[in-house]
């Protein structure tokens, strides 16, 4: 008897330690699946991770790349706008001194003698240029004059002179400016080119 209760120790001792081996066991497999579970769900994040830096990264190029596209352009404008403005300035200097006193006389006579200016209408010259116009000139336009048209000066008017209708509803300007505006498309085709 004692045998047999020594068996049945044995038999309960070996049947608990199996069992025992098989809950470790099972144990052991389930914390394995749930550590690979966790590093498959790491890696997926960290590749979420990385794909949405790699497109963040990829738009703060194309933007940084587009912002230097504009800054060129507007560099590119902002000279051509300077170069621009400075022909159009040499342009006005170069026709205010080309406007002396024979020229700007001879201007006025050829618009006053055109259908530019009817009778009633006003010739504006600056007070600078009234020296320039000889008395002889004013003479010649005496019968305009009879018919009309006056001829004043003003201090607003740059070098040139302006001729306004009698009636305001029109006037030419052939200020020294609006002259140089007129020229700049007859300025050399290479110079256009450039600008």
């Amino acid at each position: 008897m004692e045998i047999q209760i020594q068996d049945l120790i044995t038999s309960i001792k070996n049947d608990g330690i199996d069992k025992a081996k098989k809950e470790a066991e099972e144990i052991i497999n389930k914390a394995d699946a749930e550590a690979q579970a966790i590093i498959k769900g790491a890696n997926e994040e960290k590749d979420r991770i990385l794909a949405a830096a790699k497109r963040e990264i990829e738009l703060e190029k194309k933007s940084a790349e587009e912002k230097l596209r504009q800054a060129a352009r507007d560099a590119s404008l902002s000279l051509k706008k300077s170069i621009e403005d400075e022909l159009e300035k040499i342009m006005k200097e170069s026709v205010d001194a080309s406007l002396d006193s024979s020229a700007l006389t001879s201007l006025i006579e050829t618009v006053v003698s055109s259908s530019l200016v009817s009778d009633g209408s006003s010739i504006q010259i600056s007070e600078s240029d009234k020296e320039k116009v000889s008395l002889s000139f004013i003479k010649g336009l005496s019968e305009k004059l009879k018919k009309g048209l006056t001829l004043k000066t003003s201090s607003s008017t740059g070098s040139g002179f302006l001729v306004k209708a009698s009636d305001g509803s029109g006037y030419f300007d052939f200020s020294a400016e609006e002259i140089a505006k007129m020229l700049y498309p007859f300025l050399s085709e290479n110079l256009r080119k450039l600008l």
